[in-house]
């Protein structure tokens, strides 16, 4: 009897190709900062090839671990968002090529003259790895068809988005601030076409492919997608925050540090699972001990931000020439509030209170009292002065406040995933109250707390990390209102208190930083933060009433 052999399949043979394709395009674009993008007229702010080459190496590697595990949808998934994100990336290294001395990627150059420097070879290799990850990428996306959902019910693409979100208003900002006229800081708007085009598209692909991968109809691409993508952002925030700490002039922003959270939070349900796990009991098992834990670690952090924030109030901010002696820092008076406001609500979250929600809105506070205290860092380090060691106290204060709310956040949805959601529908005076308390809110945050002469106030639209910090805290009260007219009645009660812990903070600006300026007067922004305080306090009182 004469056996035939069974068609083997295609589709491992295009994978293993496309793997291939994606692991060549890697290597080119590791090998070309470690040559060089110009010549050595500019040469890179540090020595960033050693990092710049393991994260151009991480995507594709895990793909073919992947897929040396036999996981091959997750192998492929994997690629997607490296091909993705490689079309704008390739526009923003184009730049390199046509006019490097407006490129402002002081990781792979740093002019140190209005000459223009001259491309070199790892240009070429690094255009040349893009268009190689794009080709792997499709040559991955053709191998993922149509397939059965099998995604476990407890499935949510809930926190992806909401990372995907944070990751594009963090790519869509400035990566880092700069003191060097010649390597100016930029964002997608500010750049020249080319970056701007690449960086748009880097921008809006962030929150894309988090929902599309999110969304996957099987466990393993999902799985695949969202690690693929959590690479692709660790690649673009690592690079300006270690820039930012090593180079001389440049300093750090928030963008980066919102594009590395969202990193974490994408990847983080990954750790979570077990590589051969195949029932949703043992997924369920390693997943629903973890609430409380959360909570721990969230109050565990922001102790931390409030410790760093004391320490920021407590230190210089500035380093003067010559040992003279700083003047007073009134900005950073305002770490203070901050400070007690976020141990205050951290201490009790670990005491198993259900303060939760406030805790979450309140750390909006450390970022808006850094902000101010920062931006008045940045005016003086123009006029020589250096960052003294309250700067790197009070930028950890925020990073911690960002990490606290985050695990505070991500411990709800845990929350809300076991017991359910049973909101009701608000009355209508609580619509009112709260309501009027967002729209105060807007005015406390938009108009200045005080007035005089010779003082300009921080607005809360512009591009200093005064007008972040004040931005910051202005969504976090809106958007606490919004949330609190549909939460169960002492969560949304939790989340007004915390709005209103918010907005004090805001109006307690104008008592502890009026020194600052010789006459000054109350500005209408006080009286708003004031009332918008009250309201916010009535509408707690309301939302618990029967």
């Amino acid at each position: 009897m004469i056996r035939t052999a069974e068609p083997v399949s295609a589709t491992p043979t295009r994978l293993r190709a496309a793997v291939g394709v994606a692991v060549a395009g890697a290597l080119l674009t590791a090998v070309a900062p470690a040559l060089g993008v110009v010549e050595d007229s500019a040469p890179p702010a540090f020595t960033a090839w050693p990092l710049l080459a393991l994260l151009a190496l991480l995507p594709a590697g895990s793909a073919a671990f992947f897929l040396s595990r036999g996981q091959e949808s997750t192998a492929a998934a994997a690629l997607v968002a490296p091909a993705v994100f490689a079309v704008g990336r390739l526009l923003d290294d184009l730049q390199l090529a046509v006019g490097p001395i407006d490129a402002s990627r002081p990781e792979l150059l740093r002019p140190t003259s209005l000459l223009p420097p001259t491309p070199s070879a790892g240009v070429w290799l690094l255009l040349a790895g893009h268009v190689l990850l794009i080709a792997a990428g499709v040559g991955a996306m053709a191998t993922l068809g149509a397939e059965p959902d099998v995604r476990s019910e407890r499935a949510s693409f809930m926190l992806p988005a909401t990372a995907g979100i944070v990751a594009g208003i963090g790519l869509f900002t400035v990566p880092f601030t700069s003191s060097d006229a010649l390597v100016p800081a930029r964002g997608p708007f500010d750049s020249p076409t080319l970056p701007m085009v690449g960086g748009l598209l880097v921008t809006l692909a962030a929150p894309a492919l988090a929902v599309l991968a999110a969304s996957a109809t099987t466990n393993e691409a999902r799985k695949g997608g969202l690690l693929g993508l959590a690479a692709v952002l660790l690649a673009l925030a690592l690079p300006p925050i270690a820039t930012a700490l090593a180079a001389d002039g440049i300093g750090p922003a928030v963008g980066p540090f919102l594009v590395l959270g969202a990193a974490v939070a994408l990847a983080w349900p990954q750790r979570a699972a077990k590589a051969g796990a195949e029932k949703d009991k043992e997924v369920h098992d390693v997943e629903l001990p973890g609430a409380r834990r959360l909570h721990v670690i969230a109050g565990v952090l922001g102790l931390v931000a409030a410790a760093a924030a004391v320490a920021g109030a407590s230190t210089d901010h500035l380093v003067l020439p010559m040992g003279l002696t700083p003047p007073t820092d009134y900005a950073a008076r305002l770490l203070w509030p901050a400070a007690i406001a976020t141990a205050v609500l951290a201490a009790a979250l670990i005491a198993k209170a259900a303060v939760r929600p406030a805790f979450i809105v309140a750390t909006a506070t450390v970022p808006l009292a850094a902000g101010g205290a920062l931006d008045a860092v940045f005016a003086a380090t123009e006029l020589s002065a250096q960052p003294g060691p309250g700067v790197w106290f009070t930028v950890a204060s925020v990073a911690a406040a960002a990490a606290a709310a985050g695990t505070a956040a991500l411990a709800g949805a845990v929350e809300r995933d076991e017991v359910g959601v049973a909101g009701a529908e608000p009355p209508l005076p609580l619509i009112a109250g709260t309501m009027i308390a967002a729209l105060l809110a807007v005015g406390a945050f938009a108009l200045p707390v005080l007035r005089a002469s010779d003082y300009v106030p921080i607005g809360a639209f512009g591009l200093g990390a005064g007008s972040w910090g004040l931005l910051v805290a202005l969504v976090a009260a809106v958007v606490a209102a919004g949330v609190a007219l549909k939460a169960r009645a002492d969560r949304g009660a939790a989340l007004l208190l915390g709005a209103a812990v918010v907005t004090g903070v805001r109006a307690l600006e104008y008592p502890l930083t009026a020194a600052r300026a010789a006459g000054a007067v109350p500005g209408p922004g006080l009286w708003l933060a004031a009332a918008a305080t009250a309201a916010f306090l009535v509408s707690a009182a309301l939302r618990t009433a029967r």
